[in-house]
């Protein structure tokens, strides 16, 4: 029994100092106060005033420098690219030397074509020299005639005897014979003969000019902005491989939908800056647009420099940006863009007037810069309460 009694004591002693722990550890956070819970920010909301002011609203589109003169040109003939004299990005001059193709096989042509016109034009001459020799041989057999019929008719009788007679018409028809031959030889030599040899000639004309051909010869000053080929590569004639571009005269291009050209109009006043790094702005003009919204010939809308810049500002590609002022409100009524609440299609702002805030439906105009024009529903001063 004495020792429940001490259990029981050693227990109740457990107790109590616990309880005396907890009552120091509550003397912390000062005993009977709750614990706080943090209050939420209201966040405020924004407050704007309907101000007097201008409103522009302008687009800004991208587009990449073009030169507005530019030719493409090709080999005139199918080949294999042999030789590369230039590098694309170069200036050329008209007349220069830029590819050669591989004329191998039109070189050993060439060299057949001209043994066959020599065996042609040998054969031709010869018949010519021939027919020379028998023209003047026949000349001097019509002149011999005529020479023996003169003596004999000068010779006889008056009247000519019987044998007289018979010797000048033997005579006579040795002249004729003489003239006969003379009028054979008038159609000159075989014309199979000169067509061989013009026939030949065209083909060695042919050739050389084939030879010519093969190469690539600059048809214009200026930069060349595109340079296709490499060597041993097969090309093929008229198809366009190279660009020289006239580099004083530059342009920016664009290509649009038709929602962004809607918007736009010839002769608009714009201005054009390098994209990626922000440098010179340059003032210019939207000179032509696509069909049915301008008169450009192909599907690129075309922005001119008012000044051309300097030269190697830019490269042919380089990106540019161009800002486009489509219209402008000037002393209209107007509010931030932020202050104006949609709900199911109904456009209205929140107004404060003396303490009480209240709808009002509005009618909007131009929008630009992030402010927008207040057509209708607000007045100037008026305080806004933002969203």
């Amino acid at each position: 029994m004495r020792s429940f009694f001490l259990v029981l004591l050693c227990g109740i002693g457990v107790v109590l100092s616990g309880c005396a722990a907890q009552a120091s550890f509550g003397d912390a956070i000062t005993e009977g106060e709750p614990t706080p819970i943090p209050t939420p920010v209201v966040p405020s909301k924004p407050i704007y005033t309907v101000e007097r002011g201008d409103i522009v609203y302008e687009r800004r589109f991208f587009g990449r420098i073009s030169p507005v003169l530019a030719e493409e040109f090709a080999f005139e003939i199918d080949g294999r690219v042999q030789e590369l004299f230039v590098d694309a990005g170069v200036d050329i001059s008209q007349g220069d030397v830029l590819a050669r193709l591989n004329t191998n096989a039109l070189e050993n042509q060439l060299l057949a074509a001209n043994e066959e016109l020599a065996i042609a034009t040998s054969i031709l001459e010869s018949a010519e020299n021939k027919e020379r020799f028998d023209s003047r041989r026949a000349a001097l057999n019509l002149q011999m005639a005529q020479i023996q019929l003169d003596h004999a008719i000068a010779n006889a009788a008056d009247p000519p005897s019987a044998d007289e007679n018979l010797q000048i018409s033997l005579l006579t028809i040795a002249r004729d014979l003489a003239q006969v031959a003379i009028d054979e030889l008038t159609d000159g030599v075989d014309p199979q003969l000169r067509f061989d040899v013009q026939r030949a000639q065209k083909r060695v004309d042919e050739l050389n000019t084939a030879i010519a051909s093969a190469e690539l010869i600059a048809p214009s000053d200026g930069r060349l902005t595109y340079f296709a080929p490499d060597p041993g590569e097969q090309v093929f004639a008229f198809e366009p491989i190279a660009v020289v571009a006239d580099m004083t005269v530059l342009e920016v291009t664009d290509e649009m939908d038709a929602d962004d050209l809607s918007e736009l109009a010839e002769g608009m006043p714009l201005t054009i800056q390098r994209a990626s790094i922000p440098g010179n702005v340059y003032s210019g003009t939207i000179a032509s647009l696509p069909a049915p919204y301008g008169l450009s010939t192909d599907e690129f809308v075309h922005v001119a420099f008012d000044s051309q810049p300097p030269p190697d500002e830019f490269k042919v590609g380089d990106r540019m940006n161009f800002t486009v002022v489509i219209d402008t409100r000037e002393d209209v009524l107007v509010l931030p863009t932020s202050a104006i609440r949609t709900f199911s299609g109904r456009e209205f702002i929140v107004v404060q007037n003396e303490g009480v805030q209240q709808r009002v439906d509005v009618r909007l105009g131009l929008e630009g810069g992030g402010m927008v024009e207040i057509l209708k529903g607000a007045e100037e001063n008026q305080v806004v309460i933002g969203p």
